[in-house]
């Protein structure tokens, strides 16, 4: 598991073992994600048409100081390597925005998240916002990756 950036921006990067097929199910199997990922309190798939899903999803974790934030996100597919989303609104976010990838490579694949995240916080938190969304972050993809390997 690999995480580089810093305050706010960030690709995380993990190999799986695994077909692209199969992450990506995993990926987008949006709503088993809650309770899952350390972060995702909920998941709520919207609206679907064609490859745009709109989510709503709350998060819960140390990097929300406690609070439960919701937040409307429209997202992007193209199967079975691609997935982009922002933010269309939220609470206490400026801006949230993404790409998540699946690269074939030998012995199965790269799944990268590069994340853009601005939160709505004083500027005396960041800091600390900042070091536990990196926590989130290596947490998340080492669950996601057991996720993947699981069924």
């Amino acid at each position: 598991m690999s995480l580089k950036g810093s305050n706010g921006k960030y690709s995380a990067s993990v190999v799986v073992p695994v077909s692209a097929q199969k992450a990506w199910g995993v990926l987008t199997n949006y709503e088993s994600m809650a309770g899952v990922m350390p972060d995702i309190q909920q998941a709520k798939v919207v609206s679907r048409s064609g490859r745009l899903v709109e989510l709503l999803q709350t998060y819960k974790a140390p990097y929300t100081f406690g609070l439960s934030i919701n937040a409307r996100l429209q997202v992007q597919e193209t199967p079975p390597s691609r997935m982009r989303y922002q933010l269309i609104s939220g609470e206490r976010i400026k801006e949230l925005q993404g790409i998540w990838s699946i690269t074939p490579v030998r012995g199965g694949v790269l799944v990268r998240h590069q994340l853009q995240v601005v939160p709505q916080l004083p500027s005396f938190l960041l800091g600390t916002y900042y070091e536990l969304i990196e926590t989130n972050l290596r947490q998340s993809m080492q669950i996601l990756a057991q996720q993947m390997l699981k069924g």
